[in-house]
């Protein structure tokens, strides 16, 4: 705390001064030095005195979040895996996204006042930045609309809280647009979809993700709509059986998820999707990272369902 010691007595000496003078106090802003609370959803909790000036990030979804809504600035610290925008990636670097990988002595020597973490693996060894005074919290969206929250959040922790708001504006406003571009497409017509997140154990994503709602969102269905698990591992045999129109992944998967190679596997080679060769791999980064390019990622998606409508 004693970081925001300055700012506070001038703030308390400024408070004097006006009393004196008889003047009407100034009404709160944005930028008055007022603690805060903040919390994130495993229940840790923060106060801060003043929007934190070094923060280091453990993941590209915050680390994009961030530079999204102006507080790129304050970064100080990111993960080998924070690419994007281009400022993120001349960033000094903390290590990778696993808890194995993190270097806490690179954290500890960037003097953070706040670490963001993005995966709850990462909490144990951060439990070490406790008793120096080093705040975490976790924020790690599952669904579309934990990711605006957490924008919203990350304004408010960061001062940029107008900011925020405009990103989030901007970034429903694109998603609505998808959304009634393919609105009036029946139901028995929408394409029938198979994400892949790996193939070996093959695995897809569930209905309460955001990849699962993208999908929705995009004018599909999920084959796996009727999964209990996030990303539940499937087989095979259920996916001949079920038949998607299409196939996508995350371009990551380039070496595995091509037509030539999907054919290959048992079976598949009576798919719809691998007959009519509509198999396609999405920019990883976007599809993979739960932040504000989930708007690309969905209008990506539209765009290789559904050419006709998005010219």
């Amino acid at each position: 705390m004693s970081r925001f010691a300055p700012v506070v007595l001038f703030t308390t000496m400024l408070a004097l001064l006006v009393a004196c003078s008889g003047a009407p106090a100034p009404t709160p802003t944005a930028t008055t030095v007022v603690p805060r609370s903040f919390s994130d959803r495993g229940g840790r909790q923060i106060t801060l005195s003043a929007p934190p000036t070094r923060i280091v990030s453990l993941a590209p979804s915050i680390t994009e979040t961030l530079f999204a809504i102006g507080a790129g600035a304050q970064v100080v610290g990111v993960t080998t895996f924070c690419n994007f925008p281009a400022e993120a990636a001349a960033l000094t670097k903390v290590g990778g996204f696993t808890a194995d990988t993190l270097s806490l002595e690179a954290i500890i020597n960037l003097d953070p006042d706040l670490v963001l973490a993005g995966d709850a693996g990462q909490l144990a060894p951060l439990e070490a930045l406790k008793p120096l005074g080093i705040p975490v919290l976790l924020f790690a969206p599952g669904q579309l609309q934990e990711v605006y929250a957490d924008i919203e959040q990350l304004g408010a922790i960061t001062g940029h809280e107008s900011e925020a708001a405009a990103a989030l504006t901007a970034m429903r406003g694109r998603i609505e647009r998808v959304v009634a571009a393919v609105a009036d497409i029946p139901a028995d017509q929408r394409l029938r979809v198979f994400w892949e997140v790996f193939d070996e154990p093959l695995m897809t994503a569930g209905p309460t993700t955001f990849i699962g709602q993208l999908i929705e969102l995009a004018g599909a269905q999920n084959i796996f709509a009727d999964a209990s698990e996030e990303y539940p591992q499937v087989s095979t045999e259920a996916i001949v059986e079920r038949n998607p129109d299409v196939i996508v992944g995350p371009d990551y998967h380039a070496d595995k998820l091509t037509p030539e190679l999907v054919a290959q596997r048992p079976g598949w080679d009576q798919l719809a999707a691998v007959k009519d060769e509509r198999v396609y791999l999405l920019n990883a980064d976007m599809v993979s990272r739960p932040g504000p390019r989930l708007a690309d990622a969905l209008e990506e998606l539209a765009r290789v369902l559904y050419p006709e409508r998005f010219p």
